[in-house]
């Protein structure tokens, strides 16, 4: 991560998107974080908006707190209920935890 006060710097744009593709950057005035820069290449649009879509982000929270608190069907019982058979790399994945 690089953190460029905008103060002190003389980058332009194109300067700041190619310091991105090394890591996050993350711009300054007067010592204080103003704005992220991040590369999003290999990123999808819906991705991009869901991971920043505050409504979005607190359903799955909501729904993590109620799985922790309440619990639900796993991944094992939901297969078991639908007669579905797990995709061999879940199962892989199973056998190493």
């Amino acid at each position: 991560m690089k953190v460029v006060s905008l103060d002190k710097a003389g980058l332009n744009l194109p300067d700041v998107v190619a310091l991105a593709k090394e890591g996050p950057v993350i711009l300054t005035r007067n010592g204080k974080p103003l704005a992220a820069v991040k590369d999003l290449s290999g990123s999808d649009w819906e991705s991009i908006a869901l991971a920043n879509n505050p409504q979005f982000l607190a359903l799955i929270e909501e729904s993590r707190r109620s799985y922790r608190e309440v619990g639900g069907i796993g991944l094992d019982g939901l297969c078991d209920d639908l007669g579905l058979k797990k995709k061999a790399a879940i199962q892989k994945k199973k056998k190493k935890t």
